[in-house]
């Protein structure tokens, strides 16, 4: 019998009183895409780094090709030919792509580096990649799908035998999956053992050959990639999937935003910004009302007009908030209509990383604890303690640094900074990208509170399903134009027509 790839058998680990990793079995063959699933703070991260050198097991043996291998280190698994593509690319920007794929192994010709042979090879590991760029571009230059494909080569430079991607899709648009997936399958056909991790249950079927579940440090179940979604569901969070969302209420006041052929100018056009061009919509009092289409539609543009964030200019046609004439489009006149906006990049530009959770939650409410110009820290202990309370930040420690929690801990902490201001309108851009079931589930029930209070709810998707069970409505978008509208139905015939709808907008 042929040796399996990789084998970690009964693999523990303990950081303090924390048991991360509680007896874990995991295995790849060769030439598998292997999923792992699992909500944050499930033990991939910690297994992973088990894989990769980055943590040193407490307990448990690592088997490549059948022999016990030991990795004190993350160059130790380097040697032996495992890769892994963090979420957070590690590529340097202000480098080209030929130098990236070379950082820190140089070639070089009498101590002189050898920029043209590494550009040749550059060349080759990029068609191994499926990547059609000049090996001679600035990674600064490049597209987030671009940057992910590099970073794969990057991995076949060191000839990786074993591939750990994590999440690798979170930032990328349906058309640059779709070549990532195609790419993916290239690698596992020439025998590249692949392990999967992913938040997004609907990659699975697309692209796994086997699915295991962690839950707790432990896994808790190994599926084929057909399983039905409830089932993965179930055992990602242990509770059945009619449960991450909440019913909706069918009692909507007013008006509260209101746009009828409406378009924004920007003072200066800036390339790949699809500005609104003629959107026409309505968001009641208790309202979500979800925003579909596929990446590039203008989506995130329209939501970052109305907030006047990332390009000045002018809005024309009717814009109305509680049945007024409004003159939005900077970032002061938003907050004086009571709007609040969450964007997609939670790290880039929704919290400043280096500070504490307690400053992070305090930023849109600071008159609140300044009541004499200067800062309150009773005041300012009270709101974070509340915020923090409210959204269920773990771990609650105001002094925390948010660089250091999880990302839906993270995605909590934005939610609290914005909503301590008590918004009328929310303006919500990917709100549960990079966050796992659980988590989701507690966003969407929060939600849908705040809605059954009289918030209303403006939100951007990528995932279909988040947005058929959560929305009252679903607008679908094209070219910064609004061209369908659908009622709810969190069932597979709502997913198929809003599915045809995107393809038609494409």
């Amino acid at each position: 019998m042929t040796a399996r790839l990789l084998e970690l058998r009964g693999i523990q680990k303990r950081f303090g009183g924390v048991h991360a990793l509680k007896g874990v079995d995991f295995d790849l063959e060769a030439g598998e895409v292997h999923v792992l699933l699992g909500e944050n703070g499930a033990g991939k991260s910690t297994l992973m780094g088990v894989l990769s050198g980055a943590v040193v097991p407490d307990e448990g043996v690592i088997r490549l090709d059948g022999n016990p291998v030991r990795f004190a280190n993350p160059r130790d698994a380097h040697g032996a030919g495992i890769a892994m593509i963090p979420q957070e690319l590690d590529l340097v920007p202000g480098l080209d792509i030929a130098a990236n794929l070379f950082l820190g192994n140089e070639i070089t010709n009498k101590g002189v580096l050898a920029g043209a042979a590494m550009r040749s090879q550059a060349q080759d590991l990029l068609a191994r990649a499926g990547v059609s760029l000049d090996a001679s571009l600035p990674v600064a230059s490049l597209r987030m799908g671009e940057r992910q494909l590099v970073a794969i080569a990057k991995a076949l430079s060191a000839k990786a035998r074993i591939l750990i991607m994590d999440e690798p899709t979170a930032a990328l648009s349906a058309v640059e999956a779709d070549h990532l997936f195609t790419v993916v399958k290239e690698l596992a056909g020439r025998g590249v053992g692949i392990v999967y991790i992913s938040h997004r249950l609907e990659e699975v079927t697309r692209i796994a050959d086997r699915v295991t579940v962690m839950r707790d440090g432990a896994v808790v179940g190994t599926t084929s990639p057909d399983a039905p979604q409830a089932t993965l569901v179930q055992l990602l969070v242990g509770r059945p999937f009619s449960d991450l969302f909440p019913a909706r209420s069918a009692k909507l006041g007013a008006p509260i935003l209101r746009l009828e052929h409406a378009a924004f100018d920007p003072d200066i056009p800036r390339a790949g910004w699809q500005a609104p061009r003629d959107v026409s919509l309505t968001v009641h009092v208790g309202e979500i009302v979800g925003l579909a289409g596929l990446m590039g539609v203008g989506r995130t543009e329209l939501l970052s007009a109305l907030y006047g964030f990332g390009a000045n200019g002018r809005w024309r046609g009717l814009v109305e908030m509680h049945g007024r004439p409004a003159a939005l489009g900077t970032i002061r006149a938003a907050r004086r209509a009571g709007i609040s906006y969450v964007t997609d990049d939670r790290r880039g530009t929704g919290l400043i990383l280096n500070h504490t959770v307690g400053q992070n939650a305090v930023m849109s409410t600071l008159k609140r604890v300044t009541p004499f110009g200067l800062v309150s820290r009773a005041l300012e202990r009270r709101q974070v303690k509340r915020a923090l309370e409210d959204y269920d930040v773990r771990p609650r420690r105001p002094e925390a640094k948010v660089v250091n929690l999880s990302g839906g801990n993270q995605q909590k902490v934005v939610f609290a900074k914005e909503l301590m201001s008590e918004p009328g309108l929310l303006l919500l851009d990917e709100p549960t990208r990079g966050v796992d079931v659980g988590a989701k589930a507690e966003i969407y029930r929060r939600l849908r509170g705040l809605a059954d209070k009289g918030l209303g709810v403006l939100v951007a998707s990528s995932e279909l399903p988040e947005l058929i069970g959560l929305c009252n409505r679903i607008i679908v978008m094209r070219a910064g134009r609004t061209i369908h509208e659908f009622g709810p139905g969190p069932d597979e015939d709502a997913v198929r027509r809003i599915s045809e709808a995107e393809d038609l907008a494409a």
